[in-house]
């Protein structure tokens, strides 16, 4: 499986075709337009967002790959109570990869020394929050001793990739946003639901391992 994703590292990323098999819909719409996330790809869009960096750090245990999750603490202001990749948002003078090491570490514990970085996902606009993430795929011989800043992080949880990859499987509710009703295509892994910005990149990764 992680020479699969690396292989397909090398090639075009599918981006927005696989954000929008998670994209939030409102209940009228049945499909989602690729377009609308073009446009927020233009250039003089990206340019005009705040940047971020986000991790997906896989690693082997027992035969099978890994990463870890977080719950995004309650008192956050963008995205509060969300399950997320480790991430935040980048300092001046470090590059999106260290900004995705160093949010790791904080984050979690994971020291950035045994992380080998495999390649990077497509950046996603998020507009909700006037975010650019810049999402990374690092790779880790084993299982890390995990240090949680209880500050940046509610709960961690420790997802099978396997896992994610069953629960690709069109699942969506019906929610309240905003005072108005939408179709939230969703992953249910753990008891935990994934949703949104976090749930589009993991359809992202979820197409390099076919």
């Amino acid at each position: 499986m992680l020479q699969k994703i690396k292989a397909n590292l090398k090639k075009q990323l599918p981006g927005s075709k696989a954000w929008s098999k998670m994209a939030v819909k409102s209940k009228n719409i049945k499909k989602e337009k690729t377009e609308q996330y073009n446009k927020l790809l233009s250039e003089e869009k990206l340019e005009s967002l705040k940047k971020a960096s986000v991790l997906i750090a896989l690693f082997d245990k027992k035969g099978e790959l890994y990463f870890p999750l977080i719950k995004r603490p309650e008192h956050e202001k963008n995205h509060p109570g969300q399950i997320a990749l480790p991430g935040g948002s980048k300092e001046k003078n470090e590059t999106f990869e260290e900004t995705a090491l160093r949010e790791a570490q904080e984050e979690i514990g994971l020291n950035s020394d045994n992380v080998e970085i495999i390649g990077k996902l497509t950046p996603i606009p998020v507009p909700i929050s006037d975010y650019l993430i810049y999402p990374y795929i690092g790779y880790i011989r084993e299982e890390p001793k995990w240090e949680i800043c209880k500050k940046e992080v509610d709960e961690l949880f420790i997802l099978k990739l396997s896992e994610l990859l069953k629960a690709d499987n069109g699942y969506s509710e019906e929610w309240i946003l905003r005072d108005k009703k939408w179709r939230v295509p969703i992953f249910k892994v753990m008891n935990q639901t994934i949703w949104g910005a976090t749930a589009s990149v993991l359809s992202e990764l979820i197409e390099l391992t076919k």
